[in-house]
């Protein structure tokens, strides 16, 4: 959403916390796939409600799947570290759209098995809630992902 001239400085700061917010996010997330210790605590702490849900798309190998809460984000760190060699994100883009940011992301992998490497252009909507991310939706189509979060694609 552009700003316009009747938005209130208290909304685009608000705006700008949460895309600061999910910015972190990122950098927690490459945390637990480095293994700091501490870095789940840490991002429940700082960063992510208990409630928080993952939820990943039904044209994944597993299906759709909803992971909640600090469980749920170590099943699917586990579960992709068990997949893949490596797994990171590439962070192109936050774009903010009311208490949801849109990340358009790169994700960047390599069999653990095979070896075959991975180079993928997707999206993940975050939804923000009392100064804490609440969800996050995985969507491997990018303009999929910006409806979602009520944008529509320019």
């Amino acid at each position: 959403m552009a700003p316009t001239a009747f938005e209130s400085a208290e909304a685009r700061a608000g705006r700008a916390d949460n895309v600061d917010l999910v910015r972190r996010v990122y950098r927690a997330i490459e945390d637990l796939f480095g293994d700091r210790p501490g870095a789940l605590d840490g991002a429940f702490r700082d960063r992510l409600d208990e409630r928080f849900e993952l939820l990943l798309p039904a044209t994944y190998p597993e299906g759709a799947r909803v992971l909640r809460g600090r469980e749920g984000m170590k099943r699917w760190v586990a579960a992709t570290k068990e997949v893949w060699d490596e797994w990171r994100f590439e962070l192109e883009r936050l774009i903010p759209a009311g208490d949801h940011v849109v990340a358009l992301v790169r994700v960047v992998a390599r069999g653990a098995l095979s070896g075959v490497p991975l180079v993928r252009d997707t999206a993940h909507v975050w939804t923000v809630g009392d100064g804490r991310v609440t969800r996050c939706e995985v969507c491997l189509d990018r303009a999929e992902a910006l409806e979602a979060a009520g944008l529509r694609r320019r």
